[in-house]
């Protein structure tokens, strides 16, 4: 009999740690704009930009964690701000207002990658002569960000390609060298992300107020989307009993293996190798590419009840392979017993995550399922987790 824990981002949201990417982005900016010459308190670091942006949040971080014995190490956070002044990625994404989750930034730089796609085909003979292009489909102040193009005329419509990225002698964009420095920068970006993880969220583990008896403990299996040893730091779950299927945050920044990127790239890129942003890519490349749940055999003399308990994962297409296996998991299932037990916020966060498990799974299976009992949305409070982690299982002994 197994109880499999599932969680994502929003896990470590439940316990009010500030890991939503407007969290980090916030943040990043307070460290950006000052220069730190002692230890830094928590209102100093999170009572400005931060405060001004996700208010909510810095009320309940206030409300839960003991904020005045927080400490942050102001050397730590000057090395944070030198790495961001020539990220490219991170002078992006500071200009882009409109994201407010880790998926909504998934879908900006496969955005910034279709972009380049479409600056690679705008090549024709007379535009390579005159490096000079003309192209409404681009979103021109990017590339101004990325340091790919310029513009030399007063038409903003026209520009051409900085020298550092045109073969002279070819008349051709450098798109390899492009994607390389790209790359790179954004391989900074995710060791900056790991930094802010380490050296800022870190210090909040051991100054939490209270903790309430979860029974974690019962879980048989521990999944996690998160790079964070919450598990660990809050309920003392012991860390061989955790798999992290995008890898873990590390002090040793050349140690860390975190998975932060896209589902799939175009075939324009593919053709030039650049796989780097992709998650399957990364997953080999830092060997986090880790087992998920066995679908059970048919010739098992046993089938054992097994509950899926899934925690601030929002069931989006960008993980659909873990989530249809969990389904294929369900239908091996003779008894039909086995079940999938879904946590949400609110009501907004349950109907999004019925869409999203809709649309990657299907109304059949999803709407059969349902009417089972085999999938059921759960509202996340610690009381209900305590309910659900203790209901008995049950084993289906069969006789041959």
């Amino acid at each position: 009999m197994a109880k499999i824990l599932i969680t994502g981002n929003g896990f470590d949201l439940f316990h009010h740690l500030p890991t939503k990417y407007q969290h980090f982005m916030s943040v990043m900016k307070t460290i950006e704009n000052n220069q730190f010459d002692n230890d830094v308190s928590f209102d100093e670091l999170f009572g400005h930009e931060f405060k001004m942006d996700s208010s909510n949040d810095y009320s309940a971080i206030v409300d839960n964690y003991k904020v005045e014995n927080v400490l942050f190490n102001h050397e730590k956070l000057n090395k944070i701000k030198e790495m961001l002044k020539d990220n490219l990625w991170y002078k992006y994404f500071s200009t882009v207002l409109e994201i407010d989750t880790w998926i909504d930034f998934e879908v900006e730089v496969e955005n910034v990658l279709k972009q380049l796609s479409v600056l690679i085909k705008s090549e024709n003979p007379q535009s390579k002569k005159v490096n000079n292009f003309r192209d409404v489909a681009i979103n021109y102040p990017d590339f101004n960000l990325f340091g790919i193009i310029e513009h030399k005329f007063d038409d903003k419509e026209v520009f051409s390609v900085t020298e550092k990225y045109l073969d002279k002698r070819k008349r051709e964009i450098k798109s390899k060298d492009i994607l390389h420095d790209l790359s790179r920068s954004f391989e900074e970006f995710i060791i900056i992300f790991n930094r802010y993880l380490v050296d800022v969220v870190y210090n909040f583990y051991g100054e939490l107020a209270n903790i309430d008896n979860v029974p974690f403990h019962l879980m048989t299996e521990i999944y996690t989307f998160n790079y964070t040893a919450t598990l660990e730091n809050i309920y003392n779950i012991d860390k061989s009993k955790i798999i992290y299927l995008h890898g873990e945050v590390n002090e040793d920044c050349q140690k860390q293996n975190l998975v932060l990127g896209v589902s799939e790239i175009s075939e324009d890129i593919k053709i030039e190798k650049a796989y780097d942003f992709t998650k399957y890519f990364q997953k080999i490349k830092k060997n986090s590419n880790k087992k998920f749940i066995e679908i059970p055999s048919k010739n098992k003399g046993y089938d054992e009840e097994t509950v899926f308990y899934i925690i601030g994962h929002s069931l989006d297409k960008s993980d659909s392979n873990y989530i249809v296996n969990m389904f294929n998991f369900l239908k091996e299932d003779r008894f039909d017993k086995c079940r999938i037990c879904v946590f949400y916020y609110d009501s907004k966060d349950r109907d999004s995550k019925i869409r999203n498990v809709l649309n990657v799974v299907g109304e059949e299976t999803i709407s059969k399922m349902h009417r089972d009992d085999r999938l059921s949305f759960v509202e996340l409070n610690n009381k209900n987790l305590i309910i659900e982690f203790n209901k008995k299982l049950y084993k289906h002994e069969i006789y041959i």
